[in-house]
């Protein structure tokens, strides 16, 4: 009977669940995106106050500017009021229209806040995420009986409770008078809002580009300032996978020309007198370039805003012959594009196996990630990238892979070998054994002696 004997020679390591890219089946997948929209309302004074110096002016750069650079996940309005709403922009309707229409308003009248504040809280949509009321004014209430101004005081401060019932933050642009007390001010404390005041240090275009930045935490890449009359600059966009950029330049004097030329599937541009904003959709050259000309002499800035709409997705793992694991990641545009040979994306991708980094990396535009295992085990694996730089719309992907290492078989011994070894002493045995026998029958039956005669 045959000996079943023998030590294991070997594993083969095999991958029994894909990720559904490949058609594959998912142990457990989730996809996240980032969060909710933001809604801006911006409530612009245009009474007889902001007549004063060129308050009305950069107001309105201030308005078409941060609106014109807001991201996809946002949205903007504009009320325009004095004792009653005069103007009116819905959400999504800002541009370059509206900027023109700014400086055709008969600025006048008294002041009564409460009417736009009321109004903006009616135009807040219930399921957004964060709701922002801004005041550009110098924050005066006025009207022209005693009584009517006390009723548009109490007005305002209703329309502030309702609006911190409803989460709106009330921010102020404040504009220095002091001939008037800022009674508007009231609801900037009421309801946590932010606010930022104009000064000789402070203009309104450098202030809304803090608001912008800094509370909005809109991100960016800063492409320089310079004191200049005019200029021609080269802008590097890295890429060609963002959605949209946008360019936004702030100035210290007028502007009188703004333009931009790239290969884009399209480019719209807002300008105002002291700031300009070019949006490029669908860039497809990395570079593109910036005319600007100024009245006089003056400082400018320039920023680069990008924004890309990005999802991951975890393809099938295989093994090499060392054992190991590797998981295939594809990070993907709006476009289905894969983007992981631009070294400004490559660098932002993480990745992480059961909560713990993992290093990964980068072939033919996809991330590989090693794992090596000698047992069987589903491990997590999450996929993220850092937005820091740009405004990145991001689909994150966390799944579960099972990993499946099976048991091999024992393998039979060859006996060839032995069998011949056996077989041999077997036929040596028997040819011993022969010549014994032969030789005792010799001793048994002794030879018949010759006769000699």
């Amino acid at each position: 009977m045959k000996k079943r004997y023998g030590l294991l020679i070997g594993i083969l390591i095999t991958v029994l669940v894909l990720f559904p890219i490949d058609g594959g089946r998912v142990c457990a997948a989730q996809a996240e995106s980032d969060g909710g929209k933001t809604q801006i309302i911006f409530l612009l004074d245009a009474s007889q106050s902001m007549k004063k110096e060129d308050h009305w002016t950069d107001a309105a750069d201030s308005v078409c500017m941060i609106s014109s650079a807001l991201p996809e996940k946002y949205e903007a309005a504009l009320l325009v009021y004095n004792a009653e709403i005069v103007y009116r922009e819905d959400f999504g309707k800002i541009g370059q229209s509206t900027r023109d229409a700014l400086e055709d308003i008969e600025l006048g009248g008294y002041t009564s806040p409460a009417a736009a504040l009321e109004a903006a809280n009616a135009m807040f949509d219930a399921d957004a995420v964060n709701k922002r009321a801004v005041f550009i004014s110098d924050g005066e209430i006025s009207m022209k009986e005693e009584e009517a101004a006390r009723e548009a005081l109490d007005s305002y401060a209703d329309a502030v409770k309702t609006a911190a019932a409803n989460d709106i933050k009330i921010d102020m642009f404040a504009i220095p008078d002091e001939d008037t007390p800022n009674e508007v001010l009231y609801g900037t404390k009421a309801t946590e809002g932010e606010v930022y005041t104009v000064g000789e240090m402070q203009t309104l275009g450098e202030l809304s580009a803090k608001y912008l930045f800094d509370l909005l935490q809109i991100e960016r890449i800063d492409l320089g300032e310079a004191r200049t009359v005019g200029e021609r600059v080269t802008v590097d966009l890295q890429d060609i996978y963002m959605k949209s950029a946008r360019i936004l330049l702030i100035a210290d004097d007028n502007l009188q020309d703004f333009h931009v030329v790239g290969q884009c599937e399209s480019i719209s541009v807002l300008q105002g007198n002291k700031t300009a904003m070019a949006k490029l959709s669908n860039p497809m050259e990395k570079q593109v370039v910036v005319d600007y000309v100024l009245e006089n002499r003056a400082g400018v800035h320039i920023y680069l805003m990008k924004e890309y709409e990005l999802k991951a997705s975890i393809g099938k793992a295989y093994t090499s012959e060392d054992g190991v694991f590797e998981i295939e990641a594809d990070i993907i545009n709006h476009q289905g594009k894969r983007v992981l040979d631009a070294e400004n994306l490559k660098d932002k991708v993480t990745v992480a196996v059961d909560g713990k980094p993992a290093d990964y990396r980068v072939e033919e535009k996809r991330a590989f990630i090693p794992y090596q295992t000698t047992e069987t085990e589903d491990i997590a694996v999450d996929v993220n990238i850092d937005p820091a730089g740009c405004m990145i719309h991001f689909t994150k992907m966390s799944g579960m892979v099972k990993l499946t290492v099976p048991i091999a078989e024992e393998e039979k011994p060859d006996y060839t070998v032995l069998w011949a070894v056996l077989g041999a002493l077997g036929g040596a045995l028997i040819l011993i054994l022969a010549v014994c026998i032969w030789k005792s029958k010799k001793k048994t039956f002794p030879a018949k002696s010759r006769s000699i005669y």
